[in-house]
């Protein structure tokens, strides 16, 4: 997709800001330099909100009122305990989309466009009414010629242009809201860039067919879950065609004959193997994207969001989990630090004091109130707020906590799934003891260390020619020194401005007293001249006094001005961002 500003998009853009005032945002849209725009800078509260309503809360209602886009992005931060408080996260992740199902007709022509064959060549049956509508696209049952049953996703039409200008939109206002809103080390932009690749990749069904066949080979070795195949022959960026899988959604289990314990017990197993074995692992795994069926088998649906983890993220989470569930505040600290990164110096021992708070106040709790999805939350939450910025693949191990004990407690109430994933935990530090393990560990880290031996004489070598030649340099961070020095050179500049300004004003003075003690007869050229001198000394003071404003407070804010945002209005000019085309 091509990322592009236009006129067209300012209609929508006061739209948004106009709900945003009305669910009680509206001191967040006052800050917004609004003004610069025309038709934008008179935003009017309309006073539809109650003060007693929480700001998450409000957050939610907003964007369901605005469409797609913005449910999209809400479940995607529901998905992202890194990057807000707890609260937050939680009131996200209620957000479901609301969206009419489009016609069959425009389905058919979409099927038709995409495969290249009208769907009654394609399909015996094709029912146009959907068994499941959201915001990108809608699924239809059908059956092939050979009778067999087959789920057909198909994007909804023009849901890509709708997508695309909201995140022009969003781009906008994250610029503008740099440095208004604490998103801890990250920044407004970095999240609607991380939105952006996310929404592009789950709009390209291509990509999703392919995460769906990953996941369902990671699988296929765990007993009682499914994974429906992909038919390639009937699938495309816009269209996706899957076996038809029977069942209803988890929250539906009590309609069915399967035995609520057994599928909890599948469900976990499934989700460690899946984070643990394969690094490879289902991102939105709510009840609304697994089927159950009367004999207990759980199906996986909707791969638009599916993650990959590297050996090394691995690992680390692996660390993580197992300190986490025995309770060793100190390791989770630790993982924690050497995962993340940070801009300042972080307190290690303060964070590890704070983790054991937290996890000895929930251990004090009754069986019934022991959340362990929300002590997962609350450790991402900790890390977050000693500014340490971990991969956005290491919030899936949260979020998937708390998934399951959502679901745990709505499958089987009085279930301790503390109690239940504990052994994965001992399995897991069984594992990373063992000899074979170990002695792979000890290769690698015996390589690495060959390798630094190797290649440490050179570099010394080279520091000592550098310190022969002169060429050695020793660079630090120093920050207050460079407050330091900036402040020296604006004092400077203003001493020298000032000095400038002063004398031209002396200058301008002495010479307006000598004209007036000669004023009495008629101007000659010398006093032509004295009062033109005075002109000029007036402009130049005058000049120079604008520079020294310029130079002290304007010129600094003028340069950080995104000009190109303003510029990108203008039809033709707007600032393009190409991706490659896609193939089908």
């Amino acid at each position: 997709m091509e990322r592009i500003y236009r006129l067209e998009d300012l209609g929508r853009a006061r739209e948004i800001l106009g709900v945003l005032v009305k669910h009680g945002f509206g001191q967040v849209v006052s800050g917004l330099p609004l003004h610069r725009i025309p038709g934008l800078g008179r935003i009017q509260d309309e006073g539809h909100i109650a003060e007693n309503v929480a700001a998450p809360e409000r957050a939610v209602r907003a964007m369901e009122e605005l469409g797609p886009a913005f449910v999209k992005l809400g479940q995607m931060l529901s998905t992202r305990p890194d990057l807000l408080p707890v609260e937050w996260v939680h009131a996200f992740a209620r957000l479901q989309d609301r969206v009419p199902p489009f016609p069959g007709a425009q389905a058919h022509e979409v099927i038709t466009q995409q495969l290249g064959a009208p769907v009654e060549d394609l399909f015996a049956e094709f029912d146009d009414v959907p068994v499941a509508s959201a915001s990108i696209a809608q699924v239809h049952r059908a059956v092939t010629h050979s009778g067999k049953e087959l789920a057909i996703k198909v994007q909804r039409p023009g849901i890509e242009t709708q997508l695309r200008s909201d995140l022009n939109i969003l781009y906008v206002l994250a610029g503008w809201l740099e440095g208004q809103i604490d998103l801890g080390i990250y920044t407004p932009q970095a999240v609607v860039e991380a939105f952006d690749r996310a929404l592009t990749a789950e709009a390209d069904f291509n990509l999703e067919a392919a995460s769906g066949e990953a996941l369902r080979e990671a699988l296929s070795d765990t007993d009682g879950v499914a994974v429906p195949k992909v038919v390639r022959a009937l699938t495309s960026r816009r269209v996706l065609t899957m076996q038809w899988a029977p069942g209803r959604n988890l929250s539906e289990i009590e309609q069915t004959t399967a035995d609520p314990q057994r599928v909890l017990d599948v469900l976990i197993d499934a989700t460690f193997t899946q984070l643990f074995v394969h690094g490879l692992f289902h991102g939105d795994p709510h009840p609304g994207n697994l089927l159950v069926d009367d004999d207990s088998l759980l199906t996986y649906l909707d791969f638009g969001l599916v993650g990959r983890i590297t050996p090394a993220m691995r690992d680390t989470m692996v660390g993580l989990f197992v300190s986490v569930m025995f309770k060793d505040a100190d390791g989770v600290a630790r993982t924690l630090y050497r995962a993340g990164s940070a801009e300042g110096r972080v307190n290690v021992r303060s964070l590890s004091d704070q983790v054991e708070t937290l996890l000895e106040t929930y251990g004090e709790l009754a069986f019934n109130q022991q959340d362990t999805g929300r002590i997962a939350l609350e450790i991402m939450d900790l890390a977050r707020s000693h500014g340490l910025r971990l991969p956005e693949e290491y919030a899936v191990l949260a979020r998937a906590m708390a998934t399951l004990d959502g679901i745990a407690r709505q499958l089987v109430p009085e279930f301790d799934i503390w109690t239940s994933v504990k052994p994965y935990a001992t399995r897991l530090a069984s594992e990373r003891l063992d000899p074979e393990a170990l002695g792979g560990e000890f290769l690698r880290s015996t390589l690495s260390a060959a390798t630094l031996l190797k290649d440490l004489p050179s570099q010394v070598d080279q520091v000592l020619l550098d310190l022969e030649r002169g060429n050695f340099q020793l660079t630090a961070a120093t920050p207050a020194v460079d407050r330091l020095n900036e402040t020296i050179d604006r004092l400077g500049r203003a001493l020298v401005f000032g000095l400038g300004v002063g004398s031209f004003l002396v200058s301008a003075a002495i010479l307006t007293v000598g004209l007036q003690f000669g004023s009495e007869g008629p101007l000659g050229v010398g006093q032509l001249a004295s009062a033109a001198a005075v002109a000029f000394s007036l402009l130049a003071a005058s000049g120079l006094l604008w520079g020294l404003i310029w130079n002290l407070f304007l010129a600094q804010r003028v340069r950080a001005v995104r000009w190109g945002r303003f510029v990108g209005l203008i039809p033709g000019l707007g600032r393009k961002r190409q991706d490659p085309p896609p193939g089908d």
